[in-house]
């Protein structure tokens, strides 16, 4: 696929720059695969004496708008020099950038060079078993090599944790010195978030006002933008909760199925109870900061750098699995410390934390004493984070173990009844009126409903469906998790 399907650009004028920079001539393969990512795609420059640079330019997608992408990359490039400077972590160099289409290229870009070694994503951090997996297997990492990856982000992070600013926000330059502006944090920007008008993106004074400024933009999102495939009480199934592949895709099947029916995702019972659930975390804030007399003199002023995104495909390693560079430091930004003290989860941000590792990666921190309070810290900012972000799958899970951390054990709370008897009180009351006037009428449900079944041409799908709705509107404690799902496979045969 060549790199023009993403973007028409001048590669006469992008070869002439690179020789101009190293002078020494270069050439492009217009045929090769481009590196594509969620936010970027990128090819491959080859100099006549075998070094290789990155040409890497954002995808003009609908998630972020275009000023939004332009300050995006400012900040992504000013952070990859600072840390150049300021630290030994590895970052690609910066040869040349513009945040903009006024160049040669005709482009937004970053020229800079090529990450040593290999993406982590070229492994298999979990082996799938057999039953499951349907694709080619990726080699599997042992037990011995992902503890030496999990204690070099401990390092990493530790070295993160040195580089401190007075405020929180994302860093710029202007001129020949280093800003704290606004911030580009995921939970501000992501998903057409940054096109809210009534979200503060600071930058802010205080770790109150960061997480104040989270939950404010998540309510906005759940009021007015699509929350596709976000239903809170139906989580979306994974595959690692089946023995079977087959399971998997059948809970996934009837899963689709079930949040069809009655346009469960963005009608107004599903955004109620994520204002309901916004409502609760509110009042779980103070829980989650910790208490600056826990705070080790060193780490007691200022807010370090962060990566969000220590995703494999963002981290490579040498032959011997030494992490050799860390890619991709969009939408970084300074955070409170308990959020950097946050377990990786790997291999990607949406899988849960591996407790197991946890102590490979705080041993990271080694010559660094932390009190028990700021580690749990680190882990209600974490369940926080996601269902505030909206980027992960599990939002009834993530809210479940943020709350009965906080307050009592897991046998003693009924989250569903919780929540659900909240909107018996006169406000919730109120807002569940407000949010029906935004709902499809009921001959658009049926219209989107109808083509959805008969696409599936299966009239026992919709009867399960429809039943299983039935059951959540009468029962006050109903979960459509992993429980039903595995429920119905043994109690139905599909075959």
């Amino acid at each position: 696929m060549s790199p023009f399907f993403y973007a028409k650009f001048n590669l006469p004028a992008l070869l002439h720059l690179a020789k101009q920079i190293r002078d020494v001539s270069c050439s492009c393969d217009m045929s090769q695969q481009p590196l594509c990512g969620s936010s970027n795609w990128a090819v491959v420059l080859t100099f006549v004496d075998g070094v290789e640079w990155i040409f890497r330019c954002p995808q003009m997608y609908n998630d972020v708008s275009i000023q939004t992408a332009s300050e995006l990359l400012e900040s992504e490039v000013a952070t990859m020099k600072y840390i150049k400077v300021n630290s030994s972590i590895p970052v690609p160099e910066i040869f040349d950038y513009s945040s903009t289409s006024s160049n040669p290229m005709g482009i937004p870009f970053i020229l800079m060079s090529k990450a040593p070694g290999i993406a982590l994503s070229k492994f298999a951090w979990n082996a799938e078993p057999v039953n499951i997996s349907h694709r080619k297997s990726l080699p599997s990492l042992g037990r011995t090599h992902k503890e030496k990856i999990m204690k070099q982000l401990g390092l990493l992070r530790a070295r993160l944790s040195k580089l401190r600013f007075d405020k929180i926000g994302s860093l710029y330059i202007e001129g020949d010195e280093y800003h704290i502006k606004k911030c580009l944090s995921p939970a501000l920007i992501w998903y057409t978030r940054d096109c809210l008008d009534e979200v503060s993106r600071g930058p802010f004074l205080s770790t109150k006002d960061f997480y104040e400024s989270m939950l404010v933009t998540f309510l906005l999102h759940v009021k007015e933008l699509s929350l596709e495939p976000h239903v809170f009480f139906a989580p979306l199934p994974k595959a690692s909760e089946f023995e079977t592949h087959s399971q998997y895709r059948s809970a996934v099947s009837r899963w689709s199925d079930y949040i069809t029916v009655g346009n469960k995702v963005d009608h107004s019972s599903n955004r109620l109870d994520y204002c309901i659930a916004e409502h609760y975390l509110r009042d779980m804030l103070p829980s989650i900061d910790v208490p600056a007399s826990t705070i080790p003199s060193e780490f007691a002023n200022g807010y370090p750098l962060h990566h969000p995104d220590l995703s494999s495909s963002n981290i490579f390693v040498d032959e011997d699995f030494n992490i050799s560079c860390i890619i991709d430091w969009a939408f970084c930004s300074t955070v409170p410390m308990p959020i950097l003290l946050t377990t990786p989860s790997l291999p990607g941000p949406r899988d849960d934390i591996d407790s197991s590792s946890t102590p490979f990666f705080r041993s990271g921190f080694e010559h660094n004493t932390f009190d028990e309070q700021i580690w749990i810290s680190a882990q209600r900012s974490w369940w926080f984070s996601r269902l505030v972000a909206l980027d992960g799958l599990r939002d009834y899970h993530y809210f479940t173990e943020l709350y009965t951390s906080i307050y009592k054990p897991k046998d003693i709370i009924d989250i569903p009844r919780l929540c659900k008897s909240a909107r018996d009180e006169k406000m919730f009351r109120g807002l569940a009126a407000e949010l029906r006037m935004e709902d499809c009428s009921v001959g658009e449900i049926a219209k989107h409903e109808n083509d959805y079944f008969r696409v599936m041409k299966s009239s026992g799908k919709e009867a399960v469906a429809r039943k299983l709705t039935l059951v959540s509107e009468l029962n006050q404690g109903f979960v459509a998790d992993k429980r039903l799902w595995r429920w119905l496979d043994e109690a139905l045969d599909d075959n």
